[in-house]
């Protein structure tokens, strides 16, 4: 999708944008965690198997630090919307206040130095932080402790479903009010009405 003309004030437009990055961040999240699981799955060389499995997790922990920076951003643009329209003032707060532990994470996110030096920066600690194994697992017993799903805690501090939920409904409010989004035409459709055009079309001369 992409938006569309209406008119609408900057903040919602920006708003919009936010919370449409934050929810494909929250996407791919969970992607390459299907892609970790099927590493995890697959018999292989094992140092082949570190290296992957630390790009996989790089590629993870990248991706949250797009999903917070993207929903802090849209928490600045909702408190900006409700100085234009009253009726959002609500969703808005409650958006805010739902999201407002990820506000912890951005010293944390900006220099791990003390985190690394407390785990000796490996996997284990990563995803023993983000819930996917047990606080006191020593170990990933079985690949399916890899599975990303609603659960995953985005920065140790909030779980993946519940604020993807909250950003979603936050879009589908914006986009109803405001009529943000337009559905592209799939490229082959498009294709064929150009050639249905140019068949009909009479010469001008």
């Amino acid at each position: 999708m992409k938006l569309g003309s209406a008119h609408a004030p900057l903040a919602v437009y920006m708003l919009a944008d936010h919370l449409d990055a934050a929810l494909a961040a929250g996407e791919d999240i969970v992607a390459r965690g299907s892609r970790w699981r099927e590493l995890a799955e697959r018999v292989g060389d094992p140092a082949e198997f570190a290296a992957r499995q630390r790009k996989i997790a790089d590629e993870i922990r990248g991706l949250e630090l797009m999903l917070v920076a993207r929903v802090l951003k849209a928490r600045t643009h909702a408190v900006t919307l409700t100085e234009y329209d009253d009726r959002f003032r609500t969703v808005a707060r409650l958006f805010a206040s739902g999201t407002a532990i990820l506000l912890d994470a951005i010293e944390e996110s900006g220099d791990a130095r003390g985190v690394d030096f407390d785990t000796g920066d490996e996997i284990i600690a990563y995803v023993r932080s983000r819930g996917l194994i047990a606080p006191d697992a020593a170990d990933v017993r079985r690949a399916s402790d890899l599975t990303i799903d609603d659960s995953f805690l985005v920065a140790k501090r909030m779980a993946l479903g519940p604020l993807l939920d909250m950003a979603a409904a936050f879009l589908d409010a914006l986009d109803v009010q405001y009529d943000l989004f337009v559905e592209e035409e799939p490229a082959a459709k498009r294709t064929l009405l150009l050639d249905f055009d140019e068949s009909e079309r009479v010469p001008l001369n």
